[in-house]
């Protein structure tokens, strides 16, 4: 088994066929690993833009990548195939990267540039270091680390390398993955990416806002007195606004005034519902 570790850059391009932002894949950077976890090859290659051909300000100047790097290189069509050849055989290799977002941004790429098929030609099993390496040192999972702060967290030198270009992170990815290797856990991180896979990355978390949606559990259109605990009087419809259903209620018994908000999110495998009760003061 061979593990290679990817990185991209992009820049955010405004396709008007879509008539929405893309991010468009500026550079490929990888690293392929042996059994020992050190590096016996790199991949680095620019991607010429073909959606929009100059680069946002805000994306030179974090990557140091100019127009003029990416204007001669071969389209991502080209680097792709460039890179699946380098890659081999997919059934022998762990793609990773840190953080899901390059494989989204890849995703997205390959649909938009191969006629909307999704699926990447390289990636048959794939783990994301960065939440690997969040497990390993037990970090909370709500506080997302960058690949930066890991290194430190290992004492790691940074000045090493040139961060947010596409084969330096790979190659610093690839130290932090060294730090934190355990053989049972990694095994289990795995993931196969079959078709149940891109159903899951592909889907995009939504707030529902008709109230007569069929996944809307109308139970949680209802108060409860904070101040009696009995059930308080709707005293106003039921709006959505802010991603949220909103109405009034009151406890006539304990004259207190409640203003409910309920929101209804779905995601690929369950509905999260937040409710809050806020008394209103007279």
């Amino acid at each position: 088994m061979q593990y290679i570790i990817l990185d991209l850059e992009w820049n955010t391009a405004y396709s008007n066929k879509l008539g929405h932002f893309v991010n468009e894949i500026i550079e490929f950077g990888a690293v392929k690993l042996n059994d020992r976890f050190e590096i016996t090859e790199d991949f680095s290659s620019f991607v010429k833009p073909q959606i929009e051909k100059k680069l946002r300000t805000r994306v030179k100047n974090l990557t140091n990548i100019s127009n003029e790097d990416v204007a001669d290189a071969e389209t991502f069509d080209i680097v792709l195939e460039d890179f699946t050849n380098w890659v081999g055989d997919p059934e022998n290799t762990v793609i990773m990267s840190w953080g899901d977002m390059d494989i989204r941004v890849l995703i997205d790429n390959c649909k938009y540039f191969n006629a909307d098929d999704p699926h990447i030609p390289f990636v048959k099993y794939y783990v994301d270091l960065q939440a690997y390496f969040m497990q390993e040192k037990e970090l909370p999972k709500g506080q997302q680390i960058s690949l930066s702060n890991a290194a430190s967290l290992i004492n790691a030198d940074c000045d090493e390398f040139m961060l947010h270009r596409a084969l330096d992170d790979s190659e610093l990815s690839s130290v932090c993955f060294k730090a934190v290797y355990k053989k049972d856990s990694f095994k289990h991180a795995i993931i196969t990416c079959d078709d149940d896979y891109y159903k899951r990355i592909l889907f995009k978390p939504y707030v529902i806002s008709d109230i007569n949606d069929k996944l809307i559990d109308k139970t949680q259109f209802c108060c409860k007195c904070v101040e009696c605990g009995e059930m308080a009087d709707q005293i106003s419809d039921w709006k959505f606004s802010n991603s949220s259903f909103h109405a009034m209620f009151t406890c006539r018994d304990c004259n207190k005034k409640y203003r409910v908000s309920v929101q209804f999110k779905k995601t690929f495998s369950q509905l999260n519902i937040k409710k809050n009760v806020v008394e209103v003061k007279k």
